[in-house]
């Protein structure tokens, strides 16, 4: 599995490839809409803007095999983030085209990840996305893995959050630890990790 930065020219295959990923993910589902295609589509158009955004103030790095994309990890170094407000708008426009509730969902959900951040400066995982046709082949792990390698290089930590409980021993396994734990609309969980600098030698 390789992993390098995304090609600017396949943004779009990987808002699809994210989208096929977290179409039903408890997040997504607490703030878009009940229905799965509409909550679909809101999701491709959040993450046409969230690359659009770390492509001008973060990174975003690929994993191929045989060259096609097989995961996507959005990330923002210690010294991108926060990024600026008015950047914001790449991401929240896919979500406002759903209407007023998802608006006001989701600037709660927002709120609520916002807040989970740790002071300290730390790598941001804003999003770690496999296709849902190559789970379980390494493309996750090697994104993490890649990432690990570059925040321990740095000596910062590494901070995430999310809303599927499944995830928590899987982050457990590179190292991450639950710092923290809150609740988005429609009373689903919100937890965060950590994943601490390791003293070398």
């Amino acid at each position: 599995m390789e992993v390098a930065p995304l090609p600017p020219d396949r943004s779009r295959d990987a808002a699809r490839l994210l989208a096929d990923a977290f179409r039903d993910y408890p997040a997504w589902r607490s703030i878009g809409p009940r229905r799965a295609r509409p909550r679909r589509r809101m999701v491709d158009r959040f993450y046409r803007g969230a690359l659009a955004r770390a492509g001008e103030l973060g990174e975003v790095l690929c994993a191929r095999e045989d060259g096609r994309l097989r995961g996507i990890a959005i990330t923002y170094p210690p010294e991108r983030w926060p990024p600026s407000l008015a950047s914001f708008y790449h991401e929240a426009w896919g979500v406002a085209l759903c209407g007023p509730g998802a608006i006001v969902r989701g600037l709660r959900a927002t709120s609520a990840i916002d807040a989970a951040h740790p002071r300290e400066p730390h790598v941001f995982l804003h999003t770690l996305g496999v296709d849902p046709a190559a789970q379980r082949r390494g493309a996750g792990a090697a994104l993490l893995e890649h990432m690990i390698a570059e925040a321990e290089e740095r000596a910062v930590p590494i901070h995430l959050t999310t809303s599927t409980p499944d995830n928590l021993p899987y982050y457990r396994r590179f190292g991450f630890e639950l710092d923290g734990e809150d609740r988005l609309p429609r009373d689903v969980p919100l937890w965060s990790m950590l994943r601490p600098v390791v003293a070398r030698g």
